[in-house]
């Protein structure tokens, strides 16, 4: 255990994705099977939709006092989740009109493309403040401060947390930014401007192995694209964005992970001083996915979860 942070021994990490969320939700099951539990769980944007959703289990598992964790029915509960819930586009956001577009944009009251109430609405029916404050697994949510670009990690305690897991998995110019306690000067948009994969921030709290779920492949391959359609084309900037800082999160991650001893001994002097090597394992899809937030189906969302449970398995296969 390093010596700079929180007694965090297994952390998992679920980075940004949008829709990309349900391969998540298929690895996440794959990990589990192989006997991996953290105790830490950090999110970014739909990953901190995923870690909520899970840690949500672990608190209403641990309030019935069930004994030990049932890490694979909170694994089934999850996928069930995106299977029942996120069907179709209007499952996490419907258009406006153009008239009303129009007229917010016209008197400077633009508040994103899209009306996120529907997301709003399962957030608030699945994940209860109660549950996970007694939630054994920690969990945190990363939003970026549109104003001053600074990122934020919040957890249960915050009173506000809400409002923050609701600012996670906003993306800029389609979502409406989310203003923390309605309080104008506090405005909080999607954890992925800044910190898509926070490796650093679990290295930081102390973790000694970690597992990382990215939504995205190391090659960016975006597919069609109407750069006319300013839904397709914010859509698309934010992908080729959030692939590059995930790539750089990861490089940053094995960079240093590579000048620390080979022993497993703390390092002693140097800038890396108090850390020692972590375990990394980092699952992302092969080859790129591409899903049309604006246009998707169910059947989509279950390839999703069959591909990163597949991905899953043979990497927690080759790691052990």
């Amino acid at each position: 255990m390093n010596s700079k942070g929180l007694n965090t021994k297994k952390a998992l990490i679920f980075s940004g994705g949008s829709v990309k969320g349900a391969f998540q939700a298929g690895a996440f099951k794959a990990v589990v099977e192989a006997g991996y539990f953290p105790d830490f769980i950090y999110g970014i944007s739909v990953g901190s939709l995923n870690g909520a959703y899970v840690c949500n289990e672990a608190g209403k598992q641990n309030s019935a006092s069930i004994g030990e964790l049932d890490w694979n029915l909170m694994a089934d509960n999850l996928i069930n989740f995106w299977k029942k819930n996120i069907t179709s586009p209007g499952s996490i956001a419907v258009k406006y009109n153009d008239t009303s577009l129009f007229a917010h944009i016209w008197f400077n009251r633009f508040h994103g493309l899209l009306d996120t109430t529907p997301i709003q609405n399962l957030i608030k029916e699945n994940i209860k403040i109660e549950y996970l404050k007694k939630s054994p697994v920690g969990f945190q949510a990363g939003a970026v401060n549109i104003s001053n670009g600074e990122i934020a990690y919040v957890d249960a305690s915050d009173p506000d947390f809400v409002d923050y897991l609701l600012a996670s998995s906003a993306i800029p110019i389609i979502m409406p930014v989310v203003y923390i306690r309605g309080d104008k000067n506090r405005p909080y948009v999607d954890g992925g401007l800044r910190d898509v994969a926070p490796l650093k921030k679990a290295i930081d709290s102390g973790a000694d192995e970690i597992i990382c779920i990215a939504c995205y492949p190391e090659t960016f391959a975006g597919g069609d694209l109407n750069p006319r359609n300013l839904g397709q084309l914010a859509e698309r900037v934010m992908d080729i964005a959030i692939n590059e800082i995930t790539n750089n999160d990861i490089e940053w991650a094995n960079f240093f992970n590579k000048y620390l001893p080979e022993s497993g001994k703390t390092e002693s002097s140097g800038p890396l001083k108090g850390y020692r090597k972590v375990k990394l394992t980092i699952i992302r899809p092969e080859h790129p996915i591409n899903v049309d937030i604006q246009n998707f189906k169910m059947q989509d969302i279950e390839k999703l979860i069959r591909k990163g449970y597949e991905s899953a398995k043979e990497k927690m296969l080759n790691s052990m």
